[in-house]
């Protein structure tokens, strides 16, 4: 944590410190978990899978907005796809991504590692058995709770839209900003 912090108080100009991470999603009726207080299931425990993609997020601690893809795996190619799209939305300046330890992640893969290099993106590792410690988590909560856990939806591609139509209200918001406990004045834009 104390990297990350030095990190934010002397970025340089231009500089950004975005924090990154997947989540998997599953397309099933109510997210698989709506229940009722009755005795019987509205659904049954084994479902059709409607889908399945994984959401990339990055959340740009400066400005509190965030970006997104959907991916269909999340091995070493798809975080170099991602990669790839990161240095788009950020052409110049100094880039620091901040991620956990994952096994396609650059701390782990040499080729997310050597595509970072190519692309002149900077990383750090944030502490192992941390989860928390990643503001992106509190953006997949709300799309969990208030997309997936009540969906219908027929398609992944329908779930893909209502994802971004959430994220992108998020990005309109004036209170977008994510307090990180350890990184100070985070949320006072």
């Amino acid at each position: 944590m104390a990297r990350i912090q030095a990190l934010w108080r002397h970025l340089p100009p231009g500089g950004r410190l975005l924090f990154f991470d997947v989540k998997p999603v599953t397309v099933k009726a109510y997210g698989g978990a709506r229940y009722t207080a009755e005795h019987r299931l509205i659904l049954g425990r084994p479902q059709k899978i409607r889908g399945r993609f994984y959401l990339f997020l990055e959340y740009d601690v400066a400005s509190g907005k965030v970006h997104w893809a959907f991916l269909p795996g999340k091995d070493s190619r798809y975080v170099c796809q991602f990669m790839r799209r990161v240095r788009r939305w950020y052409p110049h300046g100094e880039i620091w991504v901040a991620l956990d330890r994952d096994s396609a992640h650059p701390c782990k893969s040499r080729l997310t590692r050597r595509t970072m290099r190519q692309l002149h993106l900077h990383y750090v590792s944030l502490p192992k058995g941390c989860p928390d410690d990643n503001p992106v988590e509190t953006l997949f909560s709300p799309v969990q709770t208030r997309i997936l856990d009540s969906s219908n939806d027929p398609d992944a591609q329908a779930t893909q839209r209502r994802i971004s139509a959430y994220l992108r209200g998020h990005n309109r918001r004036k209170d977008r900003w994510i307090q990180i406990s350890y990184l100070p004045d985070t949320h006072k834009h």
